[in-house]
């Protein structure tokens, strides 16, 4: 029950979509069920009428005054107390009155009355329809924009341990099967009921005996829609974990279609998709085929109920001492099987709402999650960087086999350009990933002006930073927006072409044919890898941000490439703070510091002139680059 408030606590916040949907079908419910009523004086008054009965009321104005006179007496009489037998006196005196008048006047005003009702009749459903649609959209549009609020908070590592394909899935087909088959049909579930109410209302106060043989069979057919939904969902389930699978794959292949088709796995990749579909095509036609059973269940259903009416109805007329006319039990066989379309349309709902808790429970999980990296309950808000930043005895790990980072204690001074080297695996992206806080430490802290980033307002820390990292994300855009993209404050054009100067990448740019509107492909494949590079260092520093960390942002390049993304690094740090995450030490070897790192711990402090004498791990890194030879058999 929990789960589902969470989805329709969405829908309440909705309240005048709610009001007037409800009032709108409470006035199509009772529109339909005066229009059944109507059956009876067709037939007992009108179509069955003794030939030599006495006329009194021979036109319509003196059949609507007596109708006037006799309900302004009842009115006055019963002082409007509203009960279940409220509307017997009226139904009484107007089938009085309807036995004294002339039959064609009468019909022509039933006709009249029965075109008018099924006109409101309609009118209100469409009111009704609007509302519902209405509720229905707004609603589901907050529910899409509240999970999608909930990815964007998780923290870094979330993405590292959570598929695209699944986290797709679930903002889009599950998040529509919500819609379609939950909200929707619980809607229908309220049409639906409050109509069978009406029209039941209607068969027990004609014939409560007949009534109860015709729900005679209700209760063995619940019980077997309700095997049949519970069969639905258990396959529901399946289907969405194995589409949740299929999307992960094609993401994941599509995106490296370089790697497919340089190894040629085409067909190796279309084996492993259509494994997946004929797994997802199984689970798929196994549920199908027990949703179809609803149809057949509610056919004989609707069979039995009326054999068990005509048998006990006709009985019922038959008798000689029976108060139960030809037009009442016609309108009873309306009444019944006007019920009996909702009843199926309620089971059907049922069903798929069975259906649909497989994707409830899988939105839910969205709106359960809860970021790793949380705000402090009253955070400090920081605008400025003046004076360090502190790594005090950090210790950090993905999970609890294996620790990454071992007592890190670092000091980065304001206007320092310092560098972090060593081997793959040995954390030097980690404490990139920590200083801003994508990552929070297990133990030990990390200070910035003396104040534990943990105590910090998330978003304004994070303004400090502009990062460049080893892969070049740029999105498809013009590259106007993708350099404005590094700023939350608005951004000039003239701000943003400065911002590429200092990352020369106005050179190049000049000489598209759209200049700085010119729109970047996906991947970014219309442009080299030096080009996007010095784009996302313009990105990194239009903000004017005090802190640049470049984290392993030349190591893709080729030489020639390599030299101007270095210029730009070097023309973009100007007096700022510069980190430097580094395989090449060719990049790094004027930086005022340099920390060396091994197998997650610090191995060596110092300049590139302090380490080459005494540091045997930094001596080994320059001997492989700067002095080893390549050898020939």
């Amino acid at each position: 029950m929990d789960k589902i408030w969470k989805i329709y606590r969405f829908v309440v916040k909705y309240p005048y979509d709610i009001v007037m949907g409800l009032i709108t079908l409470a006035f199509f419910s009772v529109f339909s069920g005066l229009s059944i009523t109507f059956v009876i004086p067709v037939f007992d008054q009108i179509f069955t009428s003794p030939k030599d009965k006495i006329i009194v009321f021979k036109d319509y104005v003196s059949f609507k005054q007596a109708v006037i006179t006799e309900f302004t007496q009842i009115f006055h009489t019963t002082n409007f107390k509203l009960s279940v037998n409220y509307f017997n006196p009226y139904w009484a005196s107007i089938k009085q009155i309807m036995s004294k008048s002339d039959p064609y006047m009468l019909l022509g005003v039933i006709c009249v009355l029965l075109v008018a009702l099924f006109f409101l009749k309609n009118v209100f459903y469409v009111l009704n329809r609007y509302y519902f649609i209405n509720l229905r959209g707004k609603s589901i549009t907050a529910i899409r924009n509240y999970c999608y609020r909930k990815y964007l908070s998780q923290s870094y590592a979330f993405f590292n341990q959570n598929r695209v394909g699944d986290s797709i899935v679930r903002m889009v087909n599950d998040i529509d099967i919500v819609n379609t088959l939950f909200i929707d049909n619980f809607l229908k579930f309220i049409k639906e009921f409050s109509t069978i109410l009406v029209f039941a209302y209607i068969a027990m106060r004609l014939n409560t005996r007949l009534f109860l043989f015709s729900i005679l069979f209700l209760p063995v057919f619940s019980f077997t829609i309700n095997l049949v939904s519970k069969k639905i969902k258990k396959y529901a389930k399946k289907i969405q974990n194995e589409l949740s699978t299929m999307f992960s794959n094609i993401e994941e292949v599509l995106n490296s279609m370089r790697i497919v088709k340089a190894f040629c796995k085409e067909d190796y990749e279309y084996d492993r998709l259509e494994k997946i579909n004929y797994k997802y095509f199984k689970f798929w036609r196994r549920a199908q085929n027990y949703w179809s059973l609803g149809m057949p269940i509610g056919e004989i259903s609707t069979m039995v109920t009326g054999v068990v009416i005509l048998l006990v109805g006709s009985k019922s007329i038959l008798s000689n001492n029976s108060t139960f006319t030809f037009g009442d039990f016609t309108a009873f066989i309306f009444a019944v099987f006007s019920m009996l379309h909702p009843l199926k349309t309620l089971t059907n709902s049922i069903t798929d709402i069975r259906k649909a808790m497989v994707s409830v429970e899988r939105v839910v999980e969205i709106m359960d999650f809860s970021s790793e990296i949380v705000q402090a309950e009253y955070p400090v808000k920081k605008n400025d960087f003046s004076d360090k930043i502190e790594f005090e005895k950090v210790c950090f790990r993905y999970n609890e086999q294996q620790d990454i980072l071992k007592d890190i204690s670092i000091e980065i001074k304001k206007g320092e350009t310092v560098a972090i080297i060593g081997a793959s695996g040995s954390g030097k992206t980690t404490i990139a990933n920590l200083i801003n806080r994508m990552y929070d430490t297990v133990t030990g802290d990390i200070k910035i002006d003396g104040i534990s980033i943990k105590s910090l307002d998330i978003t304004s820390f994070r303004k400090l930073f502009g990062i460049v990292t080893q892969e070049s994300i740029l999105f498809t855009d013009t590259i106007l927006n993708n350099i404005r993209y590094g700023s939350l404050e608005p951004v000039s054009d003239e701000e943003i072409i400065n911002a590429c100067k200092f990352a020369y990448a106005d050179e190049f740019i000049e000489d598209l044919p759209d200049k700085y509107n010119t729109l970047i492909l996906p991947h970014a494949y219309n442009l080299s890898g030096g080009q996007r590079q010095r784009l996302c260092i313009a990105r990194a520093i239009v903000s004017n941000p005090p802190i640049l960390i470049f984290d392993e942002a030349t190591s893709a390049l080729d030489t020639d490439s390599e030299k101007k993304v270095q210029n730009a690094i070097d023309h973009a740090a100007g007096n700022r703070t510069v980190i430097l995450i580094a395989h090449r030490l060719s990049t790094i070897l004027s930086a005022d510091k340099i920390i060396v790192l091994d197998k997650g711990m610090i191995v060596g402090v110092g300049t590139h002139a302090e380490l080459i004498l005494s540091n045997e791990k930094y001596q080994h890194f320059y001997n492989l680059q700067f002095t080893s030879k390549p050898e020939y058999n």
